[in-house]
């Protein structure tokens, strides 16, 4: 499967760049600046290996692939979808991001509505999926790493969803669980400041979640 990660120069993009490529998919590496995607896709693939990652400005990632991941901070996320809506027709996109902000008492959720359904709604698409975003980003672009995590996933458009619980599943150690549907999102969203608030309060390190 051919899969973009918009603003995949990150640590989440570096993960899944490197995982995804490692199964067999056809990685395309997209940031604003070509010439950046193409440093990252060429840095990845040392560490890689034999594998299919390339560079593109986000546009031409978007256009080329079957699913796009909007691996970008959250305050770039809604430009860019409004930037990239024709590219993404059609498109399955998945959304790890969350509106989150740091004050003086910790890491607040901090949207009325979820990125997911922005997001959503900015491409008028219901092939919008929301997941991952629970999952350790250092850790995760770490291929040393061994974690045993579970990504909620939510999504209206069932068959997207489908799709993409089945490509999650493929990374050892994550287990996609189906949460519902896009409204849900923000229950999920809002797992993230509560882990960065643990994590803060209690000295530790990355975390991720297990539901048992």
């Amino acid at each position: 499967m051919r899969v973009a990660l918009l603003g995949g120069t990150g640590n989440l993009g570096k993960g899944l760049a490197l995982r995804l490529a490692i199964l067999g998919h056809e990685i395309v590496v997209g940031s604003r600046k070509e010439d950046k995607a193409k440093s990252k896709a060429e840095e990845y693939r040392k560490i890689a290996g034999n594998v299919r990652i390339t560079g593109m400005k986000n546009e031409d990632a978007a256009e080329s692939c079957e699913i796009a991941i909007l691996t970008i901070p959250w305050e770039h996320a809604i430009e860019t979808a409004r930037e990239l809506k024709h590219a993404l027709n059609d498109k399955i996109v998945v959304s790890p991001l969350v509106p989150v902000s740091k004050g003086e008492k910790g890491f607040t959720y901090n949207s009325d509505k979820s990125a997911a359904e922005m997001v959503a709604e900015v491409l008028e698409s219901d092939r919008v999926v929301s997941a991952l975003h629970t999952v350790p980003a250092s850790r995760f672009a770490n291929l040393d790493e061994r974690f045993d995590w579970d990504v909620p996933v939510c999504g209206d458009d069932e068959m997207s969803k489908r799709i993409v619980i089945e490509l999650i599943s493929e990374i050892e150690g994550l287990r996609p669980l189906d949460a519902g549907p896009l409204s849900n999102s923000k229950l999920v969203e809002s797992l993230t400041p509560l882990i960065l608030n643990i994590m803060r309060f209690n000295s530790m390190g990355e975390l991720g979640i297990k539901f048992l």
